[in-house]
């Protein structure tokens, strides 16, 4: 009984020390003011002020309405993460740099002189209006950030002028989780991972009507870091009438790519390559989805190799995949493209092609 009772207290003191880094809810509405407390009665007005105020632990609720963006410069914790989330789904919109965005993105998580850690930003809709960028989280390779969560926000119609971008980007961004999000009509890309970051989740995310790639995955070894994504999954996406593929692995090896869809996509369904990475696709599993290409399009499935880069091409597999190909027609086009010196180690098995 002693032992018992010993164990009871224990989880008492555990249950209130979680009490205690639950943090406290501040509110910010059109008709705030950031001389307020933050309360709902008496909220802030903007963003900005918002997420420079808040401790670890603490959530901003942002009321309806449309608002200014704003750039995320303080960490929370591994106990005690920062969010940014709304009161009712669907109401709340920015459309506008707020007073500190670097990069012309609306909503951006960086810091020049450290990591920006353990943040969660949900619910909020981003319209670029063909003219300012979405959501960015950007670090660098000895400054980059971690724990970063976007989940459930809808993104659309990020540009600059000549310049392309991204619905959803992260940056040298270790452990990212992005999922439940919408990310459509964007200049570049729907949803763009990159710059060596590892250790990802990439999903139920819905992206279509992207001039580039629906999702993309960089290594890109010029931006510093190893050039290498690694240990991502890639699961239950949907990519549909983006303007090149449906899904894109560029210096990505050890990750797993299942249960997405991609059709109507302007070129491959998964294509997995080296173009700026440092890593011919290596140790990749494509397993359980379903990739339909349009005639005029390319493979369902693609392995390509470069002569630039000699590491990589071994333990590859695709299974239990449905891969169908609208260009029956075509002898240059099919399901699986593959490199044939890569072939021994390469698996395939239980795909409807």
């Amino acid at each position: 009984m002693q032992r018992i009772a010993t164990i009871a207290a224990a989880l008492l003191l555990v249950a209130f020390a979680g009490a205690s880094v639950l943090g406290a809810d501040y509110y910010v509405s059109t008709s705030g003011s950031d001389s307020n407390p933050g309360s709902l009665s008496l909220p802030w007005l903007t963003l900005q002020y918002a997420v420079d105020t808040i401790a670890p632990g603490d959530t901003i609720i942002v009321l309806p309405g449309t608002y200014a963006g704003c750039r995320v410069e303080f960490s929370g914790t591994a106990a005690a993460p920062k969010t940014i989330t709304v009161q009712t789904p669907g109401t709340v919109v920015l459309n506008a740099l707020g007073p500190r965005n670097r990069h012309n993105r609306i909503f951006e998580i960086e810091n020049y002189e450290a990591s920006v850690d353990y943040w969660v930003v949900d619910g909020l809709t981003v319209d670029g209006g063909d003219v300012i960028g979405g959501i960015d989280s950007r670090g660098t390779d000895t400054q980059r950030n971690n724990f970063i969560t976007i989940q459930n926000c809808t993104v659309h119609n990020a540009a600059n002028g000549d310049l392309l971008v991204t619905g959803i980007f992260t940056a040298h961004t270790y452990y990212a989780l992005v999922q439940n999000n919408i990310s459509f009509d964007n200049s570049e890309h729907g949803i763009y991972t990159n710059n060596s970051g590892d250790y990802g989740i990439v999903r139920g995310n819905v992206s279509y009507g992207n001039f580039g790639l629906g999702h993309h995955m960089n290594g890109d070894l010029s931006m510093g870091g190893d050039g290498i994504m690694s240990h991502w999954i890639v699961e239950k996406n949907m990519c549909y009438d983006n303007g090149s593929n449906g899904f894109d692995g560029d210096g990505v090896d050890n990750t797993i790519w299942r249960n997405n869809l991609a059709y109507g996509n302007g070129s491959k369904g998964i294509h997995l390559c080296v173009v700026n990475g440092a890593t011919n696709p290596a140790y990749d599993k494509v397993y359980n989805n379903t990739l339909i290409t349009d005639v005029g399009a390319y493979y369902c499935l693609t392995f390509y190799k470069t002569a630039r880069v000699k590491i990589g091409g071994e333990n590859n597999s695709a299974m239990n995949n449905i891969l169908y190909n609208y260009a029956i027609t075509d002898h240059r086009r099919g399901s699986i493209m593959y490199v044939s010196t890569w072939m021994s180690t390469f698996t395939s098995d239980y795909n409807v092609v």
